[in-house]
């Protein structure tokens, strides 16, 4: 009996053990379990807020999508509208046209405030607005571009290689209007050029194709835009080797020629035409009150006649009558 009991004895301890290993198989299992359980309702959880969440876009998106479509509706029906009014405006005579756009523009903007009908008006009558700025602002254009190209011309001139002078003023020809009594009115026109030499014109040219001297200032001459060049010695003998003035036997005023020719011939000036001949070009008007005037940046001053019509001939001559004060003009 006693070694039966110290067997049982022995067995307890063992049996305690696989009891208490079952019971934690048990209890990590049951754990095991209830994660997996927890896991689940979570993630049931998220899908249902998910599928919350796309039911409000879906619906979000199907009332943009109504808005839409009751927005495209609204304006089919103004423009049914619209073109049932105009329809009906068509019938009618101007008179009862006008009369009935008025009284509907009338009826809208009864219940608007002052803010309102000003945006109202602006929006109803923008197309005539429009049209009438777009009228008014080219005969304006219009008027005052005939009004500047019709004035009488004081004097056309071009002047050549004096750096410092930019541009020429009607106060740089004060004395000349002046001595004619020309209103405000008349006009001056211009052009200024600082490379007008022909030991520089091959390679500058070169270099400067489109300089207005190669590419205007021909042309113009060519076709009596100037009355007369004002320059040093070098650029007149430029503008004869390039045929850019004419001879004064053939642009001078008759009169004018004789008074130069009897009272100061040493003025007259020649130098090279394009075949290399001197000929008379120009005439020098150094030291004369209306050179030193100008504040050029020599002190050879000479004129020279580019154009040959009635104008060029006219100008030229007042020109040159004002600044040898010699009398043929009245």
């Amino acid at each position: 009996m006693k070694q039966y009991a110290d067997d049982i004895k022995e067995e307890k301890p063992e049996i305690e053990k696989e009891n208490n290993n079952n019971i934690e198989e048990t209890a990590k299992t049951g754990g095991s379990k209830g994660t997996e359980k927890n896991e689940k309702s979570n993630h049931e959880k998220d899908s249902e807020s998910k599928s919350e969440d796309d039911s409000e876009h879906v619906s979000d998106s199907q009332s943009e999508e109504d808005d839409k479509n009751d927005s495209k509706k609204e304006k089919k029906i103004e423009k049914s509208l619209t073109a049932e009014d105009n329809l009906e405006l068509h019938s009618l005579s101007r008179k009862e046209r006008n009369k009935a756009k008025r009284e509907k523009y009338r009826q809208t903007t009864a219940d608007m405030n002052r803010k309102e009908k000003i945006n109202y008006f602006f929006y109803y009558f923008k197309v005539p607005i429009l049209v009438s700025l777009a009228v008014i602002v080219g005969v304006t254009f219009i008027t005052i571009s005939l009004y500047r190209n019709t004035r009488p011309v004081a004097i056309s001139f071009a002047l050549l290689n004096s750096p410092s002078i930019e541009y020429l003023t009607k106060d740089d020809f004060k004395g000349y209007m002046d001595y004619y009594d020309m209103p405000s009115s008349y006009r001056m026109i211009d052009f200024y050029s600082n490379k007008a030499d022909i030991d520089i014109y091959e390679d500058y040219y070169s270099k400067n194709p489109d300089d207005a001297l190669y590419a205007q200032f021909p042309s113009l001459c060519y076709n009596d835009y100037f009355d007369v060049v004002i320059s040093d010695k070098t650029g007149i003998e430029y503008c004869g080797k390039m045929s850019l003035i004419i001879p004064l036997e053939d642009s001078l005023d008759l009169s004018m020629s004789k008074y130069i020719n009897d009272n100061c011939p040493e003025r007259i000036i020649s130098v090279k035409n394009v075949n290399d001949d001197m000929t008379p070009y120009a005439i020098d008007i150094s030291g004369t009150e209306f050179a030193e005037s100008l504040g050029l940046d020599y002190d050879d001053v000479y004129i020279a006649l580019p154009g040959q019509s009635a104008r060029n001939i006219a100008n030229s001559k007042r020109l040159l009558n004002y600044i040898f004060d010699a009398g043929l003009i009245d």
